[in-house]
């Protein structure tokens, strides 16, 4: 777990070329801000501000006179491709780097460019707000919605009106806020929790529109297709954290739908020829919907599943076969390892947005403490400053976590979700000590 976890960290660094972060080091020797916006969150996580500075600092200067972020850059320039994702994932590697450095000054620098998205991202918006598209019909479930793209790969035959591309423009707006409240524009961060606001009502309409519409339970990755795809949907619990916002059974449907596809993949009771590793994301959504036991079930698998095993890496397309003489995409493949990165950091803490709070444990795995031992975690960057603790169980199953000062305790305080308990144990000061013995597991 460890050691994959800082070889991921250490490829992305690998892969950069001068300030560019790029996916690989052979057939994506290209710079996209989707897979950037996601590795400089993993870097991040790490200590690596720096690179993410120089990362955002450099893509930002190739924005669009209309404001438009390109999909990709390369040695020939931008690439104009309609991928709608990009202005949110801009927005959101600029407010996440100032959350976890406290720099301020990148904010300041590149406001401009944030206020040029924004409009741009109105824009793109204004599309879908015509009378054309309040009327009932097959048009109604677009209405407020971003216009069609192919952001996401699947739909690269046939544009379509992708939730994916909405939820990135949500996550972009709530940073939007933040960015506003950092510049001291309190009118500006106003305006911009309205239309968040309104944007995810529209969102959330459409949504429940093209489920009653298709007759599906759960939830869609696009209006015309009305697909599960559960690792596109993923990023609205992690890192777009709207599951609080979202349907719930539709929501838990969604990765049920997943989880049996996984599980009968793996025992061949389907016929399956290969999958991608981009998967890994469900980890950490797993985690956050407080399902313990099915993320780990995923990242052993996927531990197992490393290729070649001893890089500590997944290829984009990784084949039941593995002698199959097909298309892998790039090895290493680092959008892929800063989502494996962003999983394990999950594990161990996570700032959860419903409650404004930080919670400790919640994916850590009982399995891996013998009586007597500790999983200790050392300065790592949090939106509310560096976390450090020690966690350890003794013969007794008593839980035993030690929380250091020097972290600003959220307004919705620390919560402790120890292994093999269901109950949350919330904290309000450092530093902490706390013991929960596990009665159940002792009976």
């Amino acid at each position: 777990l460890t050691e994959t976890f800082r070889t991921a960290a250490a490829h992305i660094l690998i892969n950069r070329e001068g300030p560019a972060l790029q996916p690989g080091p052979r057939r994506y020797t290209r710079s996209w801000i989707r897979d950037g916006a996601i590795m400089a969150d993993a870097l991040l996580r790490v200590g690596c501000g720096e690179a993410v500075r120089d990362y955002l600092r450099w893509y930002a200067g190739f924005q669009a006179v209309n404001g438009a972020i390109p999909c990709c850059v390369d040695r020939e320039g931008p690439d104009w491709l309609a991928e709608h994702d990009s202005p949110g994932q801009f927005l959101h590697a600029i407010a996440e780097y100032a959350r976890l450095t406290g720099d301020h000054a990148l904010v300041i620098e590149l406001w401009p460019a944030v206020l040029k998205t924004l409009d741009y991202l109105e824009g793109l918006r204004k599309t879908r707000l015509s009378p054309a598209f309040e009327a009932s019909g097959k048009s109604a479930a677009c209405y407020g919605l971003l216009p069609e793209s192919v952001s996401h790969e699947g739909y690269l035959a046939h544009p379509v009106h992708a939730y994916w591309d909405d939820f990135w423009a949500l996550r972009g707006l709530k940073d939007a806020v933040e960015l506003a409240i950092i510049m001291g524009d309190t009118g500006r961060a106003e305006a911009l929790r309205q239309w968040r606001d309104d944007f995810r009502q529209t969102l959330l309409a459409s949504l429940r529109l093209t489920m009653a519409e298709r007759q599906i339970d759960f939830l869609p990755g696009s209006v015309e297709w009305a697909d599960c795809d559960p690792s596109a949907t993923a990023v609205a619990v992690a890192p777009i954290d709207e599951s609080h916002h979202l349907p719930a059974s539709a929501l838990a449907r969604t990765f049920e739908v997943y989880l049996q596809r996984f599980r009968d993949c793996r025992a061949d009771r389907v016929t399956w020829a290969n999958y991608t590793p981009y998967e890994i994301r469900v980890i950490a959504a797993l985690v956050r919907l407080g399902r313990r036991e099915e993320a780990w079930e995923l990242l052993a698998f996927f531990l197992s599943d490393r290729r070649p095993r001893a890089w500590n890496q997944w290829p984009e397309i990784a084949w039941h076969n593995p002698a199959s003489p097909g298309h892998l995409g790039d090895v290493p493949h680092t959008w892929i390892g800063a989502e494996y990165m962003l999983a394990v950091v999950s594990l161990f803490a996570y700032e959860r947005e419903a409650d404004q709070s930080l919670v400790i444990a919640a994916g850590v795995c009982a399995d891996w403490l013998n009586p007597g031992e500790e999983i200790v975690v050392r300065d790592l960057p949090t939106q509310y400053g560096r976390l450090s603790y020690r966690l350890g169980c003794d013969e007794t199953y008593t839980w035993r976590l030690s929380i250091a000062a020097g972290l600003i305790v959220p307004p919705g305080g620390l919560c402790f979700q120890p292994p093999g308990d269901r109950q949350t144990h919330t904290l309000r000061s450092l530093p902490a000590e706390v013991q929960c013995r596990l009665l159940s597991i002792i009976t």
